[in-house]
């Protein structure tokens, strides 16, 4: 993946996390009952994520956000728990 389609699914995650007064979810949710339970949300995300950074998000970066959502909320880690994260090489 290159670098800005990576930032992007934190910024979509972010904009979850300032509209998450409003979010529908639960423990046991899937990705697809998350984007069903929120689409005025997931229509933010991609009106946003045009309007602020001027960048088409793809249905599988919003998809990604929503996982990252989810496990973040559900089964949250901390740094004293994990390394930093270090992105695989990817082969030529």
């Amino acid at each position: 993946m290159k670098k800005k389609y990576r930032l992007m699914i934190y910024f979509a995650h972010s904009t979850i996390i300032i509209y998450e007064k409003g979010v529908v979810s639960h423990d046991k949710m899937t990705v697809a009952e998350f984007r069903e339970s929120n689409q005025d949300l997931i229509k933010r995300i991609f009106d946003e994520g045009l309007s602020i950074m001027d960048y088409e998000l793809s249905y599988d970066q919003v998809s990604k956000a929503c996982l990252v959502y989810l496990q973040s909320k559900y089964f949250p880690r901390s740094v004293k728990e994990t390394e930093v994260y270090q992105l695989k090489k990817e082969s030529c």
